[in-house]
């Protein structure tokens, strides 16, 4: 299956852009490194890119031009550059795993790959910007890995709470990785001019005649450990480097970040008309229950939410058989019990079981995945489970998780509650374990659905353990997407009957 989707020039020009709907485990770079919940690729000095590479871009001139093919596949997924006034346009195509900048001239329809530029992506996205007629892009500088491993000094660490302690990896680790110099590449001569020392790289863009260059420092005491400045950079030389405030309009649509998924600019399809959104009183905030009257549902996939905010949790893969999802804003106060919690999960897991027919088996991802299993403990009714990525025991996050902010022991009992490896002898219908080997979620390492799967199988319970190699703690490869909807229909089918 195939995405498209139009890149647009300010000035007419446009390119339908084609890709695979889901990216191939060949992709896969198995150098990619984290750092926090980054997922960092050595080969492109920048962030792990998830997402399908171009296989084709037609250029178009204006609306009415016909289309030419660009001779080139690989090409990473990121806005492309247009040049403001000339017919240029610009991108980075991978070649051994590396990237490389290319312009093409849709004039005279030809395109130049410079093979002697080795590009990065660092933090930003897109990587690269025209600054006059110069492309600016992105070169690694020299990698601290580099260097000939020591075996180092001993370390000493002493702390006075209450606190919390924690083992975060600094802004220089991360520059180890992905520091890059901008650099203006002119695409007639091929010459490239450094323009900065290596800096951990937020975006580009033109400014006046000036690149605007936005670079992450240190903030330890924030939650990502960046904070980020501007700096106004001259192509040509003259003066330092100076710090901006105003930095340059972005255009829209807003560019997704390597790792999310790459979402066409044309208004999403509505779903079917037939399908209806029912509203569930938790005791606290609504949830709400969508599906298909007169269709059987046969997984009631829980998606963890926010009152008032979007889910953004993976919706179960196709299985070919009918899904109600369930979106369960829980009301989970500083003070918090397992009695007010329990309510308002399993009340509204019944009412929605309630509402539709069929034989049901419950799911979810993540944190969903330990409210799916929790309701399979708690509701005899529920044929089985499906569960993704999930943490199952609480006692490894002891200074706390997703809802609940107390430690483990200020609120023992929760973190027992919501531990499935705790209540592993009450699953006693069957459950479906999956899990990347490269979860790289602290929370939810793959070895969380090892000891969930010995566990349920030492109480007598019958588990199934999927592993997929090379995927993180969601699941973007096609490969595993073909085997996961393989697995989940013969597991309903075979628990349905």
């Amino acid at each position: 299956m195939l995405d498209s989707w139009r890149d647009s020039s300010p000035k007419g020009a446009w390119a339908q852009l084609t890709a695979p709907a889901r990216s191939s485990i060949s992709q896969a770079n198995p150098a990619v490194t984290s750092w926090r919940d980054l997922r960092v690729d050595p080969d492109l000095a920048g962030l792990a890119v998830d997402r399908p590479w171009l296989t084709h871009i037609e250029i178009h001139a204006d609306r009415t031009s016909p289309g030419w093919a660009l001779p080139l596949t690989d090409v990473l997924p990121a806005r492309l550059a247009w040049h403001p006034d000339r017919p240029l346009v610009a991108g980075l195509v991978v070649r051994d795993r590396r990237a490389h900048p290319w312009v093409a001239d849709y004039a005279t329809q030809t395109v130049t790959v410079f093979d002697q530029v080795r590009a990065a992506t660092s933090h930003a996205w897109p990587p690269h910007a025209w600054v006059g007629d110069c492309l600016v892009v992105l070169v690694p500088s020299t990698s601290a890995a580099g260097t000939p491993l020591t075996h180092g000094d001993p370390v000493a660490l002493e702390a006075t709470g209450p606190m919390y302690v924690k083992f975060l990896p600094t802004l220089a680790e991360l520059a180890d990785l992905i520091a890059a110099r901008p650099t203006a590449l002119n695409p007639v001569t091929g010459t490239a001019t450094v323009l900065t020392d290596p800096l951990v790289v937020g975006r580009l863009a033109a400014l006046d005649d000036e690149l605007y260059l936005k670079y992450a420092e240190d903030a330890p005491a924030s939650e990502d450990g960046l904070s980020w400045s501007s700096l106004a950079v001259s192509l040509d030389g003259s003066g330092s480097p100076r710090p901006v405030t105003m930095a340059p309009h972005e255009p829209a649509p807003h560019e997704p970040a390597p790792h999310e998924p790459l979402r066409q600019e044309a208004t999403p399809a509505p779903e079917p008309t037939h399908a209806t959104r029912i509203s569930i009183d938790t005791g606290c905030h609504q949830a709400t229950l969508t599906h298909h009257p007169g269709e059987p549902a046969t997984v009631l996939w829980l998606r963890n939410a926010h009152a008032g905010e979007r889910v953004a949790v993976p919706p179960l893969l196709d299985t070919g058989h009918a899904v109600a999802n369930l979106d369960l804003p829980l009301h989970w106060p500083a003070d918090a019990t397992v009695e007010s919690l329990h309510r308002q999960i399993i009340d509204t897991v019944r009412a929605a079981m309630a509402t539709v027919d069929g034989p049901i088996l419950v799911g979810g991802h993540s944190f969903s995945a330990t409210l799916a299993l929790y309701a399979l403990a708690h509701v005899p009714e529920l044929r089985a489970a499906i569960v993704h990525s999930g943490c199952y025991n609480r006692t490894l996050t002891p200074t706390g998780w997703q809802h609940e902010k107390r430690h483990l022991w200020q609120a023992p009992d929760i973190y027992r509650a919501f531990s499935a490896l705790e209540f592993a002898h009450k699953l006693d219908r069957p459950v479906l374990l999956a899990h990347g080997t490269h979860d790289t979620n602290p929370a939810t390492a793959p070895e969380q659905s090892v000891e969930l799967y010995k566990a349920i199988v030492a109480n007598g319970g019958t588990a199934r353990l999927l592993l997929l190699p090379g995927a993180g703690h969601a699941f973007h490869y096609a490969e595993h997407a073909a085997f996961l909807s393989v697995e989940h229909r013969t597991w309903i089918e075979r628990w349905t009957r």
